[in-house]
């Protein structure tokens, strides 16, 4: 069965929002799906999944530092042909977002357009949301 894992960081829940949203989309295609805070996070669940969503909240114009630390860590898995997505609320600014986005494309992951929702996801936000994890699921079903 296709997986998608789910990892997130967040300062004022509106990530983990976001991220509660993108899991109930793909959960409507019948996919597998595992989310976890970045926190509680190991670099091994990524191992078995066809696809990847990470996010994190913009801070100080970049990702928090726990996501940063665990997108270093994947450097070592072989991550090409999977699917990602980079996702995550913010103020201001995407770099945080793009910097996942980047990250991941450079480690051989395939990226869908990421995924900003600024501040508080409202529910028209999650409903964004919950498309983007419909459509990640139906790509991810395709491949097998």
């Amino acid at each position: 069965m296709p997986k998608l894992t789910i990892i997130y960081g967040t300062g004022s829940r509106n990530t983990e929002r976001m991220a509660q949203a993108i899991e109930e989309g793909a959960k409507a295609q019948g996919i597998e799906t595992i989310l976890i805070n970045v926190s509680c996070a190991d670099k091994i669940e990524l191992v078995d999944a066809q696809a990847i969503a990470i996010g994190s909240p913009n801070y100080r114009d970049l990702m928090m530092p726990t996501v940063q630390k665990f997108l270093n860590e994947l450097s070592s898995l072989d991550l090409s042909g999977k699917i990602g997505l980079a996702f995550g609320s913010y103020g201001w600014g995407l770099e945080a977002i793009q910097a996942i986005n980047e990250q991941l494309a450079s480690y051989g992951v395939e990226m869908m357009p990421v995924l900003a929702i600024k501040r508080i996801p409202e529910e028209e936000g999650l409903e964004i949301c919950r498309t983007a994890g419909f459509s990640l699921a139906l790509k991810i079903k395709n491949i097998k």
